[in-house]
């Protein structure tokens, strides 16, 4: 398989998508000149700042986006592929993938990033980070010479190019040699270099001359400012007062009101994804009830939060993947509200004197894990829920504190999202929520039946296969209410003001090295 073919698979899946990457707010923005601004630097407001600066780390991973770290190969928003520090890759044989990488690209300390670099790198990865090791625990990496890195899986892997867009290369003879001190300052190849950083607070980072690959023209675009904004509406302010330059997490009702002020900003929305509620399986013993999972799914008003909490801009979930996708369900949960009341009680979780219901002494209260962007939605399904006899009380944190918190299983229900879209590796994300062992899938869901298709999946090459098999391993899950699955929204696209310009649409959120500030 080519990397060609690599592309043209995820574009064929992305085109179904009823959804689409969209830009709105009308035609392009107006500005007083097309000069660029004496001043280049792009101030940015997001609820997902980091807490390391190193690649390994949990809380690491939006230094992509940033700017600052890069990774073989990029996905861009439309679930397509394209070339990274990899220039290209190919299957050499179904077990076998070699990466060509680029020529003259070096970290900010002057190593060269050659191929013993990246193998070097991706093993650190695999030994250190924690989202890493059930995805690359399987793979071997060879320098099989200065520009070429082979990965040996053990068994086909039609999918690999896809799982390798999330992990910043980096230098890890030198991360190994700094210690603890490469959290705050890393060797990596982007073009942005850390000169202030206050961890889940400020990242402030400046153009690396010496960058490898600048854009006709040099790079413009001289210093990023980036600050945690964990209030939609305050972020939004930011941003129309001049602030702030761009926004990364616009959430469905200030979608509309920048929308309303016409040319004035640009917000690109992302292709839907599937919201989904996790429940935790493996530590509360009431979840481990079929019939306590089917009523929290069937209680659950869809309509009612697609209408109402999304304004229309979403549709009700069929299964994991959104729907109109080749690999998607038709049909998912119907809200009953009746039914779910019934299951409970012919299971004997029956109502106290305070409505709440219980077995054998457990009372169906629950605690659900969510934090700023998800609240409502823990507010609404709590409303919703209660009708039925389940309590529930809201446990909120602070965004980045939630990754943790669900990689050691620390919660009960929560409205974390690892959400379900349109991939070119269908097996790998069906594997990291579902598959048995594995540590993303954080509420411990175990099912041999699924298990053995999703392995079945990952080997198979040819793509009507993959979709139905696929469909087999969502509905083994819908029946079974592995997750809560709500509705695929199009929320957290990335707002511009307009000023700002060279934003790359099919990487709408990313700090690139051809952005610029007009005047």
């Amino acid at each position: 398989m080519s990397r060609m073919l690599s592309f043209s698979r995820a574009a064929a899946l992305a085109a179904v998508l009823s959804l689409a990457l969209a830009g709105c707010g009308g035609a392009d923005p107006v500005v007083a000149s097309d000069e660029p601004a004496a001043e280049q630097t792009l101030r940015f407001l997001t609820v997902n700042m980091p807490r390391s600066l190193d690649p390994v780390h949990i809380d690491a991973q939006r230094i992509l986006e940033n700017g600052l770290a890069e990774s073989l190969v990029v996905q861009n928003d439309d679930a397509t592929l394209r070339p990274g520090l990899a220039a290209s890759w190919r299957t050499v044989e179904p077990t076998v993938w070699e990466f060509a990488l680029r020529g003259g690209v070096r970290f900010w300390s002057g190593a060269p990033v050659d191929a013993a670099a990246v193998k070097a790198s991706l093993e650190r990865h695999k030994a250190k980070n924690p989202r890493a090791k059930s995805i690359l625990g399987a793979m071997e990496f060879t320098a099989a010479d200065a520009t070429t890195l082979r990965v040996t899986t053990k068994t086909p892997d039609p999918g690999l190019a896809f799982r390798l867009t999330t992990y910043g290369i980096h230098n890890a003879a030198e991360a190994d040699r700094r210690g603890d001190e490469f959290n705050r300052n890393p060797d990596l190849t982007g073009f942005m270099k850390p000169v202030q950083f206050v961890p889940g607070e400020t990242l402030i980072a400046e153009a690396d001359p010496d960058y490898w690959d600048k854009p006709e023209g040099g790079i413009k675009l001289k210093r990023i400012e980036a600050r945690l904004g964990s209030d939609p509406q305050a972020r939004m302010l930011a941003l129309r007062s001049g602030d702030a330059d761009a926004e990364f997490n616009v959430e469905i009702d200030q979608r509309l009101q920048y929308e309303k002020s016409g040319t004035k900003f640009t917000v690109y929305s992302p292709a839907p994804t599937t919201r989904n509620i996790w429940l935790n399986t493996a530590k509360v013993p009431a979840l481990r009830d079929k019939a306590v999972r089917q009523a929290l799914d069937l209680a659950a008003d869809r309509k009612e939060l697609v209408d109402g909490l999304n304004h229309g801009y979403a549709k009700a979930a069929t299964g994991h993947f959104p729907a109109g996708l080749p690999y998607a369900v038709d049909s998912g949960t119907s809200t009953d509200v009746a039914k779910a009341a019934a299951i409970l009680d012919a299971a004997g979780w029956l109502p106290g004197p305070d409505g709440v219901r219980a077995k054998d002494g457990t009372r169906l209260h629950f605690k659900i894990l969510t934090y700023t962007v998800f609240q409502p939605l823990a507010i609404a399904l709590q409303s919703q829920w209660k009708k039925v006899g389940i309590s529930t009380e809201l446990a909120p944190v602070e965004t980045t504190a939630s990754n943790q918190m669900m990689l050691d299983g620390n919660f009960e229900i929560a409205t974390y999202c690892s959400c379900g879209s349109a991939t070119g590796d269908i097996a790998g994300q069906l594997r990291s929520f579902y598959r048995t062992g594995v540590v993303s899938n954080y509420g411990g869901y175990s099912n041999p039946q699924a298990d053995a298709l999703i392995d079945q999946l990952g080997t198979e090459f040819d793509q009507a296969k993959q979709a139905e098999l696929a469909k087999q391993v969502q509905r083994i899950l819908l029946d079974d209410v592995a997750l809560v699955y709500l509705y695929a929204s199009t929320q957290w696209g990335a707002a511009y003001a307009p000023r700002v310009r060279g934003v790359e649409p099919n990487l709408s959120r990313r700090i690139l090295p051809g952005m610029w500030l007009a005047r």
